[in-house]
């Protein structure tokens, strides 16, 4: 179904995402939710740190400084604060962000850490490292599912209008439908997919392309230096390049590298967890016993190998892709406008997968039954009223 490539426990997360997607939602649920999600968060950020310090310090040829950040403003205002070079092109594009900043997304969230070489007028970011927020992920999940389930729906009413050719004793291709007779096959086919999952009837499981982009670099090098990212992948870790996908658009170029690692274990168990997340832990009543030895345990007894996606370009076309017309957030708006499928299905499975990488920070660790059946119909209002609940967020007043 769906595999998170930078978790590990992976055939148990995709369990747990096709269970609830039939509402079979079993009495530990939430202890495994919050395990999956929260254990799964901590470990990804501990190998991807490490590894992401040992890179950038290779490339940069000295220690490099480490950043946190919380908005893409940071990442932005750091790129055209500490330029590598200049051109027309460039001071253009900074002289619009300065301007105009409310103009780019500045206030999306992001887990991020920037990477600073140099001091004085040699001080630049040489790359940045994050993990995908859960909402994020649940959104890419979601559509993988929304993606196989419409291609489910599309191949049945295809088999419906097979039928109807069958009885003129033609072939499909020879059958003149009218557009509305299409519609009418569609949404009968979608209604016998709903049917299905409401009677509990499994849905096939389809293998779908793998999320290998949780845990994600950016590294910023020039043309012709590239090789200095290979040798590094080649002779200081143990990982393989799994995938490379070149990216050459107008005003964009990158290359997409997915990396299948081999995080040394031992090394990422021992420090101790964020006291704030073991009190949210403690107080939602999921574990008496030592959280630290279970997140041990979680990880040995997880998959050897992750997946971790590197996007590597200039400076100048990850400027591009930041604040010029390349800007990632508008290409992400883009591709949700064109989604080919919205039906009420591919919203209620949308607010499933939410609810579900939610849940892991709820308050509370009680749950009766999943509070999204994806064949029911559901305003948006519903879904807030449900997050609001769960959230223990009430109305100041009651008219």
């Amino acid at each position: 179904m769906i595999t998170i490539g930078g978790y590990i426990h992976r055939p148990e997360v995709e369990d747990l995402l096709w269970r609830w997607l039939h509402n079979r939602v079993l009495p530990d649920d939430p202890e495994r939710v919050t395990k999956l999600i929260h254990f799964n968060n901590i470990y990804a950020s501990r190998y991807l740190g490490l590894w992401s310090r040992q890179l950038f310090t290779e490339l940069a040829g000295a220690v490099t400084t480490e950043v946190s950040i919380k908005t893409k403003a940071e990442l932005k205002d750091a790129l055209v604060s500490y330029p590598h070079y200049h051109n027309e092109h460039i001071d253009e594009l900074v002289r619009n962000y300065i301007n105009h900043r409310e103009l780019f997304y500045i206030e999306t969230p992001i887990h991020a850490k920037l990477y600073f070489s140099g001091l004085g007028a040699e001080h630049r970011l040489v790359g940045s490292q994050r993990i995908k927020r859960a909402r994020r992920l649940a959104e890419k999940c979601s559509r993988r599912i929304v993606d196989m389930i419409f291609g489910a729906i599309k191949k049945r009413a295809e088999d419906y209008a097979d039928m109807r050719a069958k009885q003129f004793g033609i072939e499909r291709s020879q059958l003149l439908t009218s557009e509305s007779e299409m519609i009418h096959e569609f949404e009968r086919a979608e209604n016998r997919i709903v049917q299905d999952l409401r009677d509990g009837v499994p849905f096939p499981k389809v293998t779908a392309p793998p999320i290998n982009d949780v845990a994600g670099l950016k590294v910023i090098i020039e043309p012709g230096q590239e090789q200095r990212l290979y040798d590094f992948i080649e002779t200081r870790t143990k990982c393989d390049i799994y995938e490379i996908e070149p990216h050459h658009k107008k005003d964009y170029h990158a290359t997409n590298l997915v990396l299948r690692a081999r995080p040394q274990k031992r090394l990422l168990v021992c420090d101790p967890i964020d006291p704030n997340l073991i009190r949210a832990m403690r107080a939602r009543g999921l574990w008496n016993g030592d959280i630290q030895k279970e997140f041990e345990n979680f990880v040995y007894s997880g998959e050897d190998d992750v997946y971790i996606e590197i996007i590597y370009s200039s400076f100048g076309d990850l400027l591009e892709s930041e604040i010029g017309n390349s800007m990632h957030e508008t290409r992400i708006s883009d591709q949700r406008s064109r989604e080919e499928y919205t039906g009420h299905l591919a919203r209620n499975i949308e607010y499933l997968v939410q609810y579900i990488f939610a849940f892991a920070s709820f308050p509370s660790a009680h749950l009766d039954e999943c509070a999204i059946k994806v064949w029911s119909y559901y305003l948006p209002d519903y879904f807030n009223e449900v997050m609001k609940s769960l959230y223990r967020i009430e109305d100041p007043v009651s008219y």
